[in-house]
């Protein structure tokens, strides 16, 4: 007998007894679709985690100004001279372009706007540098972000959102546009606008009529000491978001000969970094440990299945007992009655391994819907950072087929040697 009538005939025993088949595989099926399950939602889960610690801004270094050696009893005080400025961080910037950016943010007043109709608009004034509006994840939709220029340079440029806009102009566009709010009951400050930000929610409580609507204008950082009446700002300690496609651990070195270069001549103070990819990579690979253990408690069910397997085989032997004896007196060898039964049961085995598979992409898929449907009711500035993927694992889906032929040669071997081993004379006189 050729391996594809074993196959046949494997088909052709299921077929007879469909019920029977089917609770076989039950065991199998469940193993399988869990372990599918468990670790797409791992790999899916690490994915969208790191979608999020990357919108959230976490993909950062601290710099921070600490002393070399220090001494409690006779602390040096930290000066102006000591710290970190703007152009250190534009100058490294120049020499190593799309590598870091600065998203420090400084708020500046509250007030209101007044458009051309004598409406106001509440606002809250906040300078920042570019890296920011990523941090807090508002898109500009129309014309450009607050640039490192307009900081350098000390500019009177804005930033909106779309419900001010809407608020103010009306269906036309305010890039370009002038702008005067008067905040805290301070003077007026004129700002031109060069960017429009998405802000979905606000943009909605408009559409539905809501007059308490405030929003936030963003200008330069520098811009608002500036107005605050303060110098340049310096820093003891600040943060950068690097690019997420430059490794982390070389722009770290980077930034740290950059700096030692600065500070070699400061007997006193360096600059020190932390890097919160080391935090991510915690993180990731906890959610690793834990697919992993919980993809070995599902496959524990597996072993439920294969003892199930082997137990149906051992019935499927019995009641077939006659055929056995009529098999071995026409010359079949018992090398093919073992291999017929072996087959049997990794068919068996492979068809619920394959229906569990699709199981568990179906349930991981299903659970990514409700986790989308369960994130869309949250607040707005979670949702927008929150992109839920859903990844399948690869690895899993050829590990859960490998493991079904297995549990059918393994399981299936006992009850395919017992036929093999019948007396052929008992087995045709069986009843």
């Amino acid at each position: 007998m050729t391996f594809f009538e074993c196959i046949k005939m494997a088909f052709a025993s299921m077929k007879m007894n469909k019920m029977r088949s089917f609770l076989t595989m039950l065991g199998i099926i469940i193993g399988i679709s869990s372990v599918i399950t468990i670790s797409t939602i791992g790999k899916s889960l690490e994915k969208t985690v790191g979608g999020v610690m990357n919108s959230f801004g976490l993909n950062i270094i601290d710099l921070d100004v600490t002393y070399r050696e220090y001494d409690r009893y006779n602390p040096v005080r930290f000066t102006r001279d000591d710290g970190i400025t703007v152009k250190m961080l534009t100058d490294f910037m120049d020499k190593n372009p799309d590598r870091i950016e600065l998203s420090e943010a400084e708020a500046y007043a509250t007030g209101k706007v007044f458009n051309e109709d004598n409406k106001s608009i509440d606002t809250e004034v906040t300078g920042i540098y570019p890296g920011f509006m990523k941090i807090i994840n508002k898109n500009i939709i129309k014309g450009r972000n607050i640039s490192y220029r307009d900081n350098s340079e000390v500019k009177s440029t804005a930033v909106v959102s779309e419900a001010f806009e809407k608020q103010y102009c009306g269906d036309e566009s305010i890039i370009g546009k002038t702008i005067s709010f008067s905040c805290d009951n301070q003077p007026g400050v004129i700002a031109t606008v060069v960017g429009v930000y998405k802000d979905k929610k606000n943009l909605q409580k408009y559409e539905e009529g809501f007059t308490d609507i405030s929003t936030n204008i963003y200008i330069p950082y520098q811009t608002v000491y500036k107005l605050k009446g303060e110098n340049e700002p310096i820093f003891s300690w600040i943060e950068v978001r690097y690019n997420p496609d430059c490794d982390p651990y070389e722009t770290e070195a980077m930034l740290i000969e950059y700096f030692n270069k600065i500070y070699e001549n400061n007997k006193n103070f360096h600059v020190s970094t932390y890097n919160w990819a080391d935090d991510a990579k915690i993180i990731t690979v906890a959610i690793k440990l834990l697919s992993i253990a919980f993809s070995v408690i599902a496959a524990i069910s597996l072993i439920v299945g294969g003892v199930g397997v082997m137990n149906i085989m051992l019935v499927s032997v019995v009641e077939r007992t006659s055929e056995i004896g009529i098999r071995k007196a026409l010359g079949a060898k018992n090398s093919a009655i073992k291999r017929q039964f072996i087959t049997e049961a990794v068919i068996i085995c492979v068809t619920g391994g394959i229906i569990g598979i699709l199981f568990g992409l179906g349930g991981s898929y299903a659970i990514g819907e409700a986790a989308k449907m369960f994130a869309n009711s949250m607040a707005e500035n979670i949702t927008e950072s929150l992109t839920i993927t859903i990844q399948p694992s690869l690895t899993a889906i050829v590990i859960s087929v490998v493991c079904s032929v297995l549990i059918g040669v393994i399981f299936g071997s006992s009850p395919a040697k017992r036929a093999a081993k019948m007396n052929p004379i008992d087995a045709l006189r069986y009843e």
